[in-house]
């Protein structure tokens, strides 16, 4: 009986239909798979996204990044040179610098209590 071949991991189909769409100028509509995001968006939540360059953002907005077929959704601390850098809400540590053109997109947030609230406890952590 022969071994079946190995299967290289593939990145999902539905980030990386995302992530075209958004280099393409569509706005996307997407659920939320992690908890790094939370209390703002919890897993599973419908995040409506917009195409975005980093020149269009300033701190405190949330981004899409592409991550070469995975899509990570944090908080833009700041930009250095040609470089950002960004954190999720619940997570412990900063994320490591990104090169500016993985920003994609950013995220549709309704003005709230609640937003207000979340960035700013995100920022001054």
């Amino acid at each position: 009986m022969m071994a079946a071949p190995a299967r290289r991991e593939r990145p999902a189909l539905r980030p990386r239909l995302a992530a075209d769409f958004l280099r393409e100028g569509h706005t996307v509509e997407v659920p939320l798979g992690g908890s790094s995001m939370r209390p703002l968006f919890a897993p599973g939540d419908t995040l409506r996204i917009r195409p975005a360059r980093a020149a269009d953002l300033r701190p405190g907005d949330i981004i899409i990044v592409d991550l070469g077929g995975q899509l990570l959704c944090h908080r833009l601390v700041y930009v250095a040179g040609d470089h950002f850098v960004s954190r999720g809400d619940d997570a412990p540590e900063h994320d490591p610098p990104l090169p500016l053109d993985a920003i994609i997109g950013r995220v549709d947030v309704p003005p709230s209590p609640h937003a207000l609230w979340c960035a700013v406890r995100a920022l001054l952590r």
